[in-house]
């Protein structure tokens, strides 16, 4: 593990997450996360869309 990483816990499926990265996409629940390609597909309800994000935490998510 990176010393990026290490800092920030990873979110899992049934996890909400708080967008912290420029796009400030609110508040959204982890659907599912594919660990080998490093992503993880989040429902943001808030604004009515569905995204890929990355899923190794480098302090752009926040684990609620």
């Amino acid at each position: 593990m990176d010393i990026f990483t290490a800092s920030w816990p990873l979110a899992k499926a049934g996890d909400f997450i708080k967008d912290l990265s420029p796009q400030k996409r609110s508040l959204g629940l982890v659907v599912s996360v594919k660990e080998d390609v490093n992503m993880m597909y989040v429902k943001f309800p808030k604004i009515g869309k569905t995204s890929w994000v990355v899923w190794r935490n480098h302090g752009h998510y926040l684990v609620v």
